[in-house]
C-alpha cells in the first residue's frame, strides 16, 4: 500500500510539472493585456534536459508586426543564469509547486520582469501574472 501510494505521489508529480510542455496559444478574449500590443501569441515550451527546458514564442501585433523569440536553455532550478544574447541580462526561474513557477527577470542587477506562471489541474490552460515596471497584466493560454 505505502509502495503503491509513493508511486502514485511520483507520477502525479511528474504529470504536473511535464503539464507547462508544449503549445499554448493566447486566448485574448480571457486575457486582461496591458502592458503591451500583443494580437496573438503561441508559445511552445520544450524540455531539453532535467530541470531545463526552452520556451519559443511567436507573437503579432496588433499593427500586425510578427516577432519570434527564442533562445537558449533556461533553468528551473531557483538559480540566476545569464540571458543568451541580452547583456547584463538575467533571471531566476523557481518551481513554487507542482503547477506554479515563478520567474524573476533582471536587467544590471534590477528586476524588470516578475511573472507566475500557472497551470489549471487538468492540464488545458496557463495563466501568466506578469509584472512589467508599473504594468500588470494577466495572460491566458489554451493548450493546443
Amino acid at each position: 500500500m505505502r509502495t503503491a501510494l509513493a508511486l502514485l505521489s511520483l507520477s502525479t508529480l511528474l504529470m504536473a510539472s511535464e503539464s507547462f510542455y508544449g503549445t499554448w496559444k493566447l486566448n485574448v478574449a480571457k486575457s486582461d493585456i496591458k502592458c503591451g500590443d500583443i494580437a496573438s501569441q503561441a508559445m511552445t515550451i520544450t524540455e531539453t534536459g532535467p530541470n531545463t527546458y526552452r520556451n519559443v514564442i511567436d507573437s503579432v501585433s496588433k499593427s500586425g508586426e510578427k516577432r519570434h523569440q527564442g533562445g537558449g536553455d533556461r533553468f528551473l532550478d531557483g538559480k540566476e543564469h545569464s540571458i543568451a544574447g541580452q547583456a547584463g541580462a538575467s533571471e531566476i526561474i523557481e518551481r513554487v509547486d507542482a503547477s506554479t513557477h515563478k520567474i524573476t527577470q533582471k536587467l544590471d542587477g534590477k528586476i524588470t520582469t516578475e511573472i507566475t506562471a500557472t497551470v489549471s489541474r487538468d492540464g488545458k490552460v496557463q495563466t501568466l501574472h506578469r509584472k512589467i515596471g508599473a504594468c500588470e497584466e494577466t495572460l491566458v493560454f489554451d493548450k493546443r
